[in-house]
């Protein structure tokens, strides 16, 4: 009996040999011949499950081509856990400078961000188009279905990798923000702020903010915390969250104002105080106006060998010229 299994293992590659030689030399015979070969179709139930969770979403809203627009984005997909995916609204100038970038269309292409014009119907124009945007329910039922978690960040907004926090351990609360005052009991800016959408969609479906009243972030937060079961990060637990108008040493993350043109003083308000910045968020200067100049007011009396303005030696530069 093994004699014989052994004769058709050693038959076998004779015969697929037989079999291919057979369809080269007589192709309309193997034609007819396979065509009456039972067929398998190998179907899967279900897609390729994404390596993104389409509930944790993390939102940057910009209409203008800032210079720091792309790396900043990059930032925060750095530092942000790995299954969270991005949404970034723009203007036609905004999405096209991102889009410039080769590694902002490599994760569009991977399913981690999507890069689109903000729907028509919503604005982008100053602070009250912000808040109107914020607080609309066809926003957060329908454009960012099926966002449950939201990280919303602004481009002067920055999450400190050196923080050593795990973004997901926020989740629990309803709302998490940089907090404006000592013994808060709930309430944070929304410029760097963790959203509970389903929550949020509860109060958007009873109540509608009135146009140029208070700041959606004010608006929204007093409603979230007078629900039933609300859960509301205070005053300081979200210290430890995001630094804005009161300091905290090593949060997540800083919230500054007007594109970093405002530095509360808790925060920047010496020199001390921003040495503990830079080393412990240097990430911070990205976002920054940073123009060197102002701090040499006398530019006679300045060295040269200090090279200011960053321009290359006169050696260096004939010998490009060169």
């Amino acid at each position: 009996m093994m004699h014989t299994a052994a004769i058709r293992r050693a038959a076998l590659p004779v015969i697929l040999l037989f079999v291919v030689w057979a369809g080269v030399l007589f192709p309309s015979t193997s034609r007819d011949v396979m065509s009456h070969m039972p067929h398998v179709k190998v179907e899967f139930g279900h897609p390729p499950r994404s390596p993104f969770n389409e509930t944790k979403v993390a939102l940057l809203i910009e209409g203008r081509a800032m210079p720091h627009l792309t790396p900043l984005l990059l930032h925060y997909m750095s530092v942000v856990p790995p299954d969270w995916r991005f949404k970034f609204f723009g203007t036609n100038e905004s999405v096209e400078h991102l889009r410039r970038s080769r590694i902002v269309r490599n994760h569009v292409d991977d399913g981690k961000l999507d890069v689109e014009l903000l729907p028509e119907g919503f604005r982008l124009d100053g602070q009250e188009a912000t808040s109107q945007t914020f607080t609309n329910l066809t926003f957060y039922r329908d454009v960012l279905a099926p966002a449950e978690y939201l990280l919303v960040f602004q481009t002067d907004a920055m999450m400190c990798a050196n923080s050593g926090q795990n973004l997901d351990d926020w989740l629990i609360y309803d709302w998490v923000g940089a907090s404006w005052y000592e013994g808060a009991k709930y309430g944070g800016n929304g410029g760097l702020s963790i959203r509970r959408v389903s929550r949020i969609i509860k109060v958007l479906e009873n109540q509608v903010r009135q146009p140029h009243s208070q700041g959606e972030d004010v608006w929204l937060t007093s409603r979230l915390a007078m629900l039933p079961g609300a859960h509301m990060a205070n005053g300081t637990v979200q210290k430890l969250f995001s630094a804005e108008m009161l300091y905290s040493d090593r949060p997540m993350g800083y919230h500054t104002g007007k594109g970093g043109e405002y530095l509360h003083s808790k925060n920047f308000g010496t020199k001390e105080l921003r040495d503990h910045l830079w080393e412990y968020c240097p990430e911070l200067k990205m976002m920054l106006p940073m123009d060197e100049e102002r701090y040499f007011p006398d530019n006679e009396a300045c060295p040269k060998r200090q090279n200011w303005k960053r321009d290359a030696p006169a050696e260096l530069e004939s010998a490009v010229l060169i």
